[in-house]
């Protein structure tokens, strides 16, 4: 079960994140971004971005449009619409989300991390991970749990 709160009274209480979910298994707290933070929209061909100037930080809120950046090698990367949802159970200050495709075939189904012991072998002496595919969110799997840093 999950509670919900604003991001304000994060702002406005920090301490608050290291507050463990409300009482009972399974839950967790979802944060939306109210209105006392400034947000701008730009639209353009019936595609619309949401820009926040304060939206600098952790917790990232459930109610926002945002888009993860992935990074291969020296390429530009793709962005990938995702939900983030706060993984059951930890306060938010953990920063560890569950990410939901947003968009696609695979709409509704979380990306999955790639393990070590399905490293495979390349080109002689070398080998790598292969990307894993999305599947139905399983809470307790924790190759769909990712916990996500702030780039300084």
């Amino acid at each position: 079960m999950y509670i919900t709160r604003t991001l304000s009274e994060y702002w406005k209480n920090p301490s608050e994140l290291t507050q463990p979910p409300p009482e009972g298994p399974n839950s967790g707290i979802l944060v939306i971004q109210d209105q006392d933070l400034q947000t701008r929209v730009t639209c353009c061909f019936r595609s619309c971005l949401v820009t926040n100037s304060s939206l600098t930080g952790l917790p990232l809120p459930q109610n926002l449009k945002l888009a993860a950046r992935f990074n291969y090698g020296e390429d530009d990367g793709t962005r990938d619409p995702v939900l983030f949802i706060p993984i059951l159970d930890k306060p938010l200050s953990s920063n560890r989300y569950y990410a939901i495709n947003r968009r696609g075939k695979r709409s509704g189904e979380a990306p999955v991390s790639g393990k070590e012991e399905d490293r495979v072998p390349f080109c002689f002496c070398l080998s790598y991970v292969p990307e894993a595919k999305s599947k139905q969110l399983d809470p307790y799997d924790i190759y769909q749990q990712f916990e996500i840093n702030r780039k300084n």
